[in-house]
């Protein structure tokens, strides 16, 4: 099967030619160029709309405000709040402190004494040592068999448990 076109030559680069770009960045760039462009007519057509509604909103406001005053009382006042949060927090990290403290010292003597009974187990399973091996199983005993001295017939084993 021939799958060439009748017709066609083949055609020969030149090698001083740089390679020819794939479809595929064409396209990318085409797509990157076309998004760039509706973005910048989104932002063209906002700004021209809503450009003048922008300077309204406070945070586009540029004036400056001067801090306000306050009186020494009130500012000593603050002082005292804030002085008494600090003493009342320090309190509770200290208790925490102790708390914590206490927990680690239980939790000591717990592992202490999970090490002791361990210790306790393989000291008593060393004294007992291994355990006897089973005697291994003797083949039961066949019974001999019997042989008839005098030539009369033997009686039957069903006879002898009768």
């Amino acid at each position: 099967m021939n799958y060439g076109l009748e017709g066609e030559r083949e055609f020969e680069r030149d090698p001083d030619l740089p390679p020819l770009r794939r479809g595929r960045q064409r396209h990318t760039r085409i797509v990157v160029c076309i998004a760039l462009a509706v973005i910048a007519s989104g932002a063209a057509f906002l700004w021209r709309g809503y450009g003048d509604a922008l300077e309204g909103l406070p945070i586009f406001k540029s004036e400056e405000r001067a801090p306000q005053a306050v009186s020494s009382k009130a500012f000593q006042e603050y002082q005292q709040a804030v002085a008494m949060n600090f003493g009342r927090d320090r309190e509770m990290l200290q208790a925490q402190d102790a708390e914590i403290k206490r927990l680690s010292d239980q939790v000591l003597r717990l592992i202490m004494k999970i090490d002791s009974l361990e210790r306790n187990a393989r000291d008593a399973q060393a004294a007992i040592g291994p355990a006897p091996k089973p005697a291994p199983k003797q083949p039961a005993a066949k019974p001999a068999p019997r042989i008839s001295t005098g030539g009369a017939p033997l009686p039957s084993t069903t006879d002898e448990k009768q």
